[in-house]
């Protein structure tokens, strides 16, 4: 009697067609299902980093106010790119002298790195194209890089500082009027430190003709709002539809953005915006004090 064929040698385990097309299927649904959990991980990891980045510069802020009488860096743009003769002239063909924040508080800070959010694409809060007062504080601090007539170079200052939060410039008391372009804030002036906003995240809008990317350290809620092309306000809504707050008492926090454009499809006014995050807790104005 012949030896019965075993099913390896015959054959017969091998799969067919349709088992193959079923196994191709399940694969690709569980990846459909895993990917995007994946994904959301990852940026959850990132979203975290970055409020890490926010911590550090708010204790880099505090550590600054305790050495400059209470008075927080700068945030605004007129100060730094202010005649230092003429409080009155602000352009970016001067330098103050006065550093902005991110520059201010690097006796205070460990790395630059913690400027960079990892999910920020651009990161052009420093990077105005021919602005000698922007170059003139790299140079001056001695970034890693900096080299005078670098402003006048596409991506050149994006490079060589990676900038992806800017300062509330309403800190600054020339722009509400109560003060000079040199006149800062001060804790004692604050009505609710744990709701006054210093810093947030700020998104580059990248020039499609120079290619430079550019943001800049200063920012209000809404501030240069536009329904197209989005700038710097808008793009900063880089977390699951929203982003990382620092506040002046130290603490930071993640937080849901609000529409940015009218029933009508028009952009929201910055007076508009600065309201509705007031009524979710987050203020810009120094002086106040409620959410109503």
């Amino acid at each position: 009697m012949a030896p019965r064929k075993s099913k390896l040698q015959g054959g017969s385990l091998a799969f067919t067609l349709i088992e193959l097309l079923v196994v191709i299927a399940i694969i690709a649904i569980l990846a459909a299902i895993l990917f995007p959990v994946f994904a959301q991980a990852r940026e959850k990891a990132r979203q975290t980093s970055c409020l890490s980045n926010l911590k550090q510069i708010g204790t880099a802020v505090l550590m600054y106010t305790q050495d400059y009488d209470e008075i927080l860096p700068q945030t605004g743009w007129q100060g730094p790119c202010t005649n230092p003769l003429n409080a009155g002239q602000a352009s970016d063909i001067y330098w103050s002298g006065t550093y902005a924040f991110p520059l201010a508080t690097s006796p205070y800070i460990k790395n630059w790195q913690i400027f960079s959010c990892p999910s920020d694409p651009y990161k052009g809060g420093w990077a105005k194209l021919g602005s000698y007062c922007y170059e003139a504080q790299l140079v001056a601090v001695n970034m890693p890089g900096a080299y005078s007539g670098m402003s006048t170079v596409p991506g050149a200052m994006e490079k060589v500082f990676p900038l992806s939060y800017a300062g509330n410039y309403w800190l600054n008391k020339v722009y509400l009027g109560r003060g000079n372009a040199f006149t800062m804030t001060s804790l004692a002036d604050i009505a609710a430190p744990a709701n006054l906003f210093y810093a947030a995240e700020v998104g580059s809008y990248k020039d499609p003709n120079t290619g430079n990317a550019f943001a800049g350290w200063y920012i209000i809620p809404g501030y240069g709002n536009t329904s197209s092309p989005l700038q710097r306000w808008e793009i900063g809504e880089r977390h699951f539809g929203g982003r990382n707050w620092q506040f002046t008492d130290g603490h930071v926090k993640y937080a849901k953005d609000p529409g940015y454009l009218n029933p009508d499809g028009t952009a929201k006014s910055s007076t508009v915006l600065v309201a509705e995050y007031r009524a979710m807790g987050i203020y810009t104005d120094p002086l106040t004090s409620t959410n109503q």
